[in-house]
């Protein structure tokens, strides 16, 4: 996998958990060295937040999915309705011939993606059929053109995709027990340069994996809750304070709850950052934007 890396940013738009009042469910903008923007996950406050930072469902290019939770694809349903039926100036409705916003998800999530959207997507007319609307008919599903075997479960355990500047991974990762899920391995680094951001999705901490991947990360966007409960389904703050160090300075706490500000001390001291609404990332470099390196 790779491409020409000038300038590859990540932009959160909501950083908060499902159940946040005060940082928004998630949803963040990917813009790519050519351009291209994609956003990451697409929770049920995307619409508001999208227009807030100043854009519009036809600035967007495609659309990633880590799985099927409301706080992460509850928007999809608008994103799919304003770009089939509306079309802006140069660029057409979809139902009119214009392109279809590309998705990247893995297989497995894209099953569960459908049963969620499916209700109000399938209500689209071919003949005498009117439910003939699926997936395809909003969106450019993209296939993996790369993919590892199954691990326990009865689906592929990572898929690699390809969209002109966009290269990722869907790795699975244990969030609900038996639910697909899945992290993604953005390829931020050169021609020949192997370099990823990492995002967890919804994630419990999975120590190996972080460490097999921190020589190529350079930086680790991961869910965190404050909150201990049993069947834990999260990204823990027990657990992620037990990381060698060498990998909390490249993480980046995000989908975290309302708590955050409790905590906020004692995560900094280990050397986490914290994502908020607004902050933007260079994903090459791992370090955000108005804040010196070394930080």
């Amino acid at each position: 996998m790779s491409t020409v890396a000038s300038s590859i940013t990540l932009k959160f738009l909501g950083a908060g958990g499902a159940f946040s009042r005060r940082y928004g469910t998630t949803c963040s903008v990917l813009t790519l060295a050519n351009g291209d923007r994609w956003l990451v996950d697409c929770g049920r406050q995307a619409p508001e937040q999208l227009h807030e930072a100043g854009l519009s469902w036809h600035d967007i290019t495609g659309q990633l999915v880590t799985h099927a939770h409301g706080d992460h694809v509850y928007g999809l349903e608008e994103f799919a309705f304003a770009r089939f039926f509306a079309g802006v100036p140069g660029l057409e409705a979809v139902r009119l011939g214009g392109p279809r916003p590309k998705l990247v998800c893995h297989g497995a999530v894209r099953e569960e993606l459908w049963e969620v959207l499916a209700s109000s997507l399938r209500y689209v007319r071919s003949g005498n059929d009117l439910t003939a609307g699926t997936l395809q008919t909003f969106f450019e599903v993209l296939e993996p053109e790369a993919s590892l075997p199954a691990r326990g479960n009865p689906w592929t355990h990572a898929e690699s995709f390809r969209a002109t500047a966009l290269v990722v991974q869907a790795r699975e990762t244990l969030h609900v027990p038996g639910k697909p899920s899945t992290s993604l391995e953005i390829q931020v680094g050169s021609r020949g340069d192997d370099k990823v951001a990492w995002w967890s999705g919804d994630s419990t901490v999975d120590a190996e994996l972080l460490a097999e991947l921190e020589p190529k990360t350079t930086v680790f966007f991961h869910d965190c809750t404050f909150i201990e409960y049993p069947g834990q389904v999260h990204g823990s703050f027990n657990e992620l304070q037990r990381l060698p160090e060498v990998i909390r300075r490249k993480v980046v706490l995000m989908h975290h709850e309302d708590d955050l500000e409790e905590h906020r001390a004692e995560a900094e001291r280990l050397g986490f950052r914290i994502a908020m609404p607004g902050h933007t990332y260079d994903l090459i470099t791992g370090e955000r934007f108005g804040v010196e390196v070394g930080r």
